[in-house]
């Protein structure tokens, strides 16, 4: 009886076993476990394109032109014509002033000028010699020009069309000049000109080789937000300050309004001579966790391959490409996180896991 019963049990065991073989065999093929899951993905080419470089800096915007204007000699603010924020034209008179010297060469020029009427009687009556008119006209033509020359002198004029800017004395004060030929105030009134401005920025060693002349420029102030001021490069200097490994160019902004003033601070954009460059899409650029790496994973014979990249600067959508990847080769913008070296690709139109 017991014999019987053990049999049975074992012809049962037997059963399980086998079945569990079976159905292990099952469950490996349905699940296909030794088989390569292909990952779908999208990809761009790499080409070209023609982009314009910008450059950034910084500057700060001063008059086109300015003048601190004096008298020649010393003398006496006689009276202003104009005041700080005034417009003139060039050759307005501005200031006029006195002094001993012009004092003294307008009585000669009066005393002169008598003379040479009363000469000028006798000899239209023939009462005297030419010769004798003629030393009265010399000396009356000497004292008249001289005349002219200091009353000159002592009007300050605009120098050019501009505003002015400000005026260092008062009606009545004195202007002095010294012997060495200083003066003891900078200058009687100052002007500028500011329908036409200036900016000076320092321009890197490593990018001389880019600016030149006749360079477009955009500026922007902080008075006027989202407004663009554009301008030309109008020169840079052919020296390097050896400190700063700079040299300055100088770039020209017409300022017909006259919205900008000297002295604001402006954020300044060159626009360089446009090139051809090699793009890559930012989605194909992805950079290696906690480094300075940057790769790509390029489609290759339908499995996914690493390149490490060198990049230029960005453009839009697009970043320069330097190395790494070929022209006419294709990198992955859509799948390629976590994608791992040598997988199966099906390239798709959409987008494919990211």
């Amino acid at each position: 009886m017991r014999t019987t019963t053990n049999r049975t049990m074992a012809a049962a065991s037997i059963v399980v076993l086998v079945a569990l073989a079976f159905g292990g065999c099952g469950r490996g093929t349905e699940g296909g476990g030794s088989e390569q899951r292909v990952v779908p993905v999208s990809v761009a080419e790499i080409g070209t394109a023609s982009v314009t470089p910008v450059l950034s800096y910084s500057g700060a915007v001063e008059a086109w032109r300015e003048a601190s204007v004096g008298a020649v000699m010393s003398a006496r603010v006689e009276k202003f014509h104009v005041e700080p924020g005034d417009r003139v034209a060039a050759g307005d008179l501005m200031v006029e002033m006195t002094g001993e010297q012009l004092t003294q060469v307008e009585a000669q020029y009066v005393a002169a000028e008598k003379d040479w009427e009363r000469m000028t009687r006798l000899y239209d009556r023939g009462a005297v010699s030419e010769q004798a008119f003629d030393r009265v006209d010399a000396a009356y033509q000497a004292a008249k020009a001289s005349y002219e020359l200091v009353l000159e002198s002592t009007r300050i004029r605009a120098p050019f069309r501009g505003v002015v800017s400000s005026t260092y004395l008062e009606e009545g004060e004195v202007f002095v000049v010294m012997p060495s030929g200083a003066a003891t105030t900078p200058a009687v009134v100052e002007g500028v000109q500011m329908d036409t401005v200036k900016v000076r920025i320092a321009i890197a060693e490593r990018d001389l080789g880019e600016v030149h002349k006749g360079l477009r420029a955009e500026l922007a102030v902080g008075s006027y937000p989202g407004r663009v001021f554009t301008g030309t490069v109008r020169l840079v200097e052919p020296t390097l300050n050896v400190h700063t490994r700079t040299a300055i160019a100088e770039i020209a902004v017409r300022n017909a309004d006259e919205s900008l003033r000297p002295g604001m601070y402006a954020h300044v954009r060159l626009f360089l001579d446009p090139r051809e460059i090699v793009r890559i899409p930012h989605d194909g650029i992805v950079q290696q966790e906690g480094t300075g790496i940057y790769y790509a994973m390029v489609a290759e014979d339908g499995t996914a391959q690493r390149r490490n990249l060198e990049l230029g600067a960005a453009y839009g959508e697009y970043h320069e490409l330097l190395g790494g990847v070929d022209v006419g080769e294709s990198v992955i913008t859509a799948g390629r996180y976590r994608l791992p070296v040598g997988a199966a690709i099906d390239i798709r139109d959409g987008e494919g896991e990211r």
